[in-house]
């Protein structure tokens, strides 16, 4: 069976090595394909804080031989996810692991065991566990799920829910600079909430956090290391109180 994992990437120097760190054991290629602009939607004069050179460097040292670096741009997020297909024809499995997400062993165990049910879909969704200003607050009631696995023998285009266990989010535990950026280049930059950066994010809020939704995520106390890889004790992160 080939397992592969896919990383599609403009910035995410934070957790980048972590991300595939935390899945490189179980895959024989990790793919990484990084455009120097954003894809999501949206794109804009300001600097990315993150350069290839930085992102590269961080990859390679995760990943080593199994990685595979493709440059180039892409029209729109799904464009930029696709290309995927484009290079490994032969996967059973792919792992979708975005550069702020970090995986557990027995997530992976679940969504290779998925693999063989004997209703096979396409696309399993994951639930996340939305970290926020650091390691030790999340939200942890969201059942969103995006797509972060992908059968793609599987002909039809069903989809379910991939186990019980949640991906760690990270996306808004990142250093401000990177935030900040984001809110730009995001998919959903017209449905964001203004000034909610400098009312929610930069003043580490506690209610209603959503960057476009009301009256939506509420972090509350967690122990990171009941949700993350008890190696994730090694972020420079890990022992703040706020990430800034």
């Amino acid at each position: 069976m080939k397992v592969v994992s896919q990383t599609v990437l403009h910035y995410g120097k934070d957790f980048l090595g972590y991300a595939l760190r935390s899945v490189i054991d179980s895959v024989s290629e990790a793919w990484v394909f990084y455009s120097p602009v954003g894809s999501h939607g949206f794109r804009t004069d300001l600097r990315c804080p993150d350069t290839e050179t930085e992102l590269y460097a961080i990859a390679r040292q995760a990943a080593g031989d199994k990685l595979r670096w493709i440059t180039g741009e892409w029209t729109n997020e799904g464009a930029h996810r696709e290309a995927i297909f484009e290079y490994v024809p032969d996967a059973d499995v792919i792992l979708v692991v975005d550069a702020d997400e970090i995986w557990t062993n027995n997530l992976i165990e679940d969504a290779l065991r998925m693999k063989d049910i004997s209703e096979p879909f396409r696309r399993g969704l994951i639930p996340c566990v939305h970290f926020w200003r650091s390691f030790w607050r999340a939200i942890t009631d969201d059942m969103a799920a995006p797509t972060r696995v992908i059968y793609p023998k599987v002909k039809n285009d069903d989809t379910s829910y991939i186990g019980l266990t949640k991906i760690n989010h990270m996306g808004y535990a990142q250093r401000s600079e990177i935030v900040y950026y984001k809110q730009y280049t995001h998919g959903h930059k017209n449905e964001w909430r203004q000034i909610w950066f400098e009312t929610k994010f930069r003043p580490n809020a506690q209610v209603d956090v959503h960057p476009t939704n009301h009256d939506y995520w509420n972090p509350v106390a967690v122990n990171a290391l009941d949700y993350l890889p008890s190696w994730m004790a090694e972020h420079p992160y890990f022992v703040l109180d706020v990430i800034e």
